[in-house]
């Protein structure tokens, strides 16, 4: 037995929203049956006006719009729609008595894609319909294979960016650190233990930029194990605190740590949490002014206790706040220590606490400083 694909006008009419347009209500009646036995959603509008404003509630993929109407005739709102960016992109066919033939050219100008006469002819009316809402749905689908290839893009432009600046740089500080004790025999021990101190310092940093492309890469293609187990959120924060003191201390930040109870414990992969933890504090760390403060928190709720970092840095912009998570984001706060980042430890923080049925979020207000903080599942 031959097993044959739904039609395209089933697969299109189960998810497109027609509005019709007509001053008429026996015009709407029919047309409107017509759609709906053809499983489209049908909205209905009495006159120009009241098209303009049920457009601003739903908008409708296809719109059959009715050309002579009293007050506000057709052309006029196919005119204000299409001058709209927001509803520019919804075709609009006209309903057009067969004596109003001469002022097609005028729907034309104002924008229509097709017309249909009246009276209707049932077949060749669902035939417009299902050719315009086929076109648009192919050319949504275009702009976002567009959208997402203009991303991609934009992604190897920031990945070149980081192999042309993140890296070369710092390699080649090693190599000419190395160059330098291996032709300077006479070197002082001290001295070379400076260049030696560099080297690690240097390497150390390269290895966090290649660990967390690695870990982008794992993260996309769903290669991160995750095993959630019971574990003391209050003991994993106070010693990241510790660890933190040194570098606060060297920008001469005061470095808080409040924690409600002794044990806040909370299901979720220690090691992952811990390294989604360390990029919060040192974001922290990285981007506070020298001398200010910072206040690490852990709040117990029995539900999602919370982690929280509280900064007195320069806050985020609006722009700023849309991009926070994103893929190679470079946010416009600059770090007050001459670091560096590669943009993606956010978006790798989000992902993995995401996966922890977790949840990452971010309070701030421009020049007042920000507050990050991750909630996760009570193991209790």
């Amino acid at each position: 037995m031959k097993h044959e694909n739904p039609p395209l006008e089933a697969t299109i009419s189960a998810e497109a929203t027609v509005l019709v347009v007509d001053d008429i209500p026996k015009n709407i009646q029919v047309v409107g049956a017509v759609l709906a036995a053809s499983g489209y959603d049908v909205m209905v509008a009495n006159s120009g006006a009241e098209a303009l404003l049920r457009v601003e509630v739903q908008k409708p993929d296809l719109i059959l719009l009715d050309l002579m109407m009293p007050e506000m005739n057709g052309v006029e709102v196919c005119q204000r729609l299409k001058s709209d960016e927001r509803f520019s992109d919804i075709p609009v066919i006209f309903l057009t008595a067969s004596t109003e033939i001469s002022n097609l050219q005028e729907c034309f100008d104002a924008g229509a894609v097709d017309y249909v006469t009246k009276p209707f002819n049932a077949a060749e009316l669902k035939a417009r319909v299902r050719t315009h809402l086929e076109l648009k749905f192919a050319q949504d689908q275009l702009r976002e294979y567009s959208a997402k290839l203009q991303s991609l893009h934009n992604e190897k432009n920031e990945f070149m960016s980081i192999a042309a600046h993140d890296l070369r740089s710092p390699l080649s500080n090693i190599y000419s650190s190395a160059r330098i004790i291996l032709t300077e025999p006479q070197m002082k021990r001290v001295e070379v233990e400076e260049f030696l101190t560099m080297i690690t310092s240097t390497s150390e940093h390269l290895m966090k930029i290649v660990q967390d492309l690695l870990d982008f890469n794992a993260i996309d293609q769903g290669r991160v194990k995750i095993d959630l187990l019971p574990c003391n959120l209050s003991t994993t924060a106070e010693s990241l605190v510790a660890s933190y003191r040194t570098k606060a201390a060297a920008k001469k930040q005061n470095l808080h740590f409040e924690c409600a109870s002794a044990e806040v414990c909370v299901l979720a992969d220690e090691s992952r949490l811990l390294q989604c933890l360390d990029n919060l504090v040192s974001n922290a760390v990285k981007y506070t002014p020298h001398g200010k403060n910072i206040w690490v928190r852990v709040l117990n709720d029995a539900v999602a206790p919370r982690f929280e970092v509280q900064d007195e840095g320069p806050g985020l912009t609006e722009e700023d706040k849309q991009r926070l998570f994103g893929r190679f984001a470079r946010l416009s706060a600059q770090p007050t220590g001459g670091e560096s980042s590669t943009g993606l430890g956010l978006s790798i923080v989000k992902k993995i606490i995401e996966v922890q049925q977790g949840r990452v979020g971010c309070e701030s207000v421009l020049g007042t400083g920000s507050t990050f903080y991750v909630t996760l599942p009570s193991a209790s």
